[in-house]
């Protein structure tokens, strides 16, 4: 008892010591940034603009905190939920500010402030608004979309022939997703034995033929739809999304544009359906992300031990990277010391092969460390 007690308080005294370099401003904790504001003097009323320039600044030191805690992808996916539901009313998720510089020149007042944002309530917000605060996986998409253009259809599992060529359709699909961080299945790379495919040949394919199609090319997901290009200035784009895996639709979205496809040049018509397309994207993607996350994202309770050390101090920085640094750990919670090992219980989305694996690869590992012998449902890591 006296050992856990001695061991609970040096992780007390590293925690405020942290803390207390974080006031000094020598370090910046993970919830604290550096933001710059600027705002035009009007009228000569230097405090308006000072007032101006400090919610600029709030709100930039938000967006960068957001955009660091959900990474390119996360942004990405979730930008209009962000910039409607997040971001306008940042000044509830801001504990504290202070003023650390401030300037006044030609008609622009400027500040530079220090922010520490309530990661709490953030985290609270962006799950309510059903955005994954942890890091999805890879989802490996296959597009069944046919196109019709002034009453002709054409369609790629027509026959044999379509499988040698993307359509424009398609490299549109496959550019706007792949820049959306999902995984598009080039289908002319690996084709299937066609001979035994004449049942799965029609433009309205049913659910069971579209999973079918699906499992051939070891798709997590098919988008399958219709694109329209109506009288040359409309295009209208119907998307449906079947998870392979769940056998089941999981969402569907319809859109109708004014386009201009005057030219038959394929860059040109890429070009033209890049926008409509990654507007519909923008509603199917986070849709696609959550359903497909939430077969892989199980919380488990993994037991995790670090082996050879005595020092609570070692244990405390391992506990703060395991919390901090480690995509998918929900909580660390200190539980035992048994000789020269101190143990956690970690909340993690994922198995214990995951969470291995991201601890061991991970870029700011913080001591040497490799998978010791483990007893059973105990993941140990021995220091080198």
């Amino acid at each position: 008892m006296n050992r856990l007690a001695i061991f609970f308080l040096a992780g007390f005294l590293f925690f405020g010591f942290h803390l207390s370099r974080a006031e000094t401003g020598d370090t910046l904790e993970k919830n604290e940034l550096l933001a710059i504001g600027t705002s035009t003097v009007v009228g000569g009323n230097s405090a308006e603009a000072k007032k101006r320039a400090i919610t600029q600044a709030l709100m930039k030191g938000v967006e960068d905190y957001i955009a660091r805690l959900l990474g390119s992808r996360g942004v990405v996916n979730n930008f209009e939920r962000l910039t409607e539901e997040i971001i306008p009313g940042a000044k509830e998720e801001i504990e504290n500010f202070h003023i650390l510089a401030e300037h006044q020149v030609d008609g622009k007042y400027r500040v530079l402030i220090k922010l520490r944002v309530n990661k709490e309530i953030i985290g609270e917000k962006l799950r309510s608004a059903g955005v994954l605060l942890t890091d999805p996986p890879i989802i490996k998409v296959l597009f069944l979309v046919s196109e019709a253009r002034e009453g002709d259809i054409s369609y790629w599992w027509k026959d044999e022939e379509g499988f040698q060529d993307l359509s424009a359709v398609e490299l549109t699909l496959h550019k706007v997703f792949q820049d959306r961080g999902f995984s598009p299945i080039n289908r002319i790379l690996s084709p299937p034995d066609f001979e035994s495919l004449s049942n799965l040949t029609s433009p309205f394919l049913t659910n069971e033929d579209i999973l079918k199609w699906g499992s051939l090319f070891s798709a997590d997901v098919v988008i399958c739809g219709q694109s329209v290009i109506i009288n040359k200035k409309e295009l209208s784009l119907t998307l449906r999304v079947l998870d392979v895996h769940q056998g089941s639709q999981i969402c569907q979205e319809s859109r109708v544009e004014p386009i201009e496809v005057a030219s038959t040049d394929s860059e040109q018509i890429i070009e033209t359906l890049q926008g409509p397309v990654n507007r519909i994207a923008a509603t199917l993607c986070p849709c696609i992300i959550r359903a497909v996350a939430s077969e892989h994202g199980e919380i488990h309770q993994l037991e995790v031990t670090l082996a050879g050390t005595s020092r609570p101090k070692q244990f405390w920085v391992f506990r703060d990277f395991l919390r901090d640094e480690v995509i998918g750990v929900e909580s660390v919670i200190p539980s035992k010391i048994r000789g020269n090992s101190m143990s956690a219980t970690v909340e993690f989305q994922g198995d214990g092969a995951k969470f291995i694996n991201r601890v061991l690869k991970h870029e700011n590992l913080p001591y040497p460390l490799h998978l010791g012998q483990a007893e059973e449902g105990v993941i140990v890591f021995s220091l080198e």
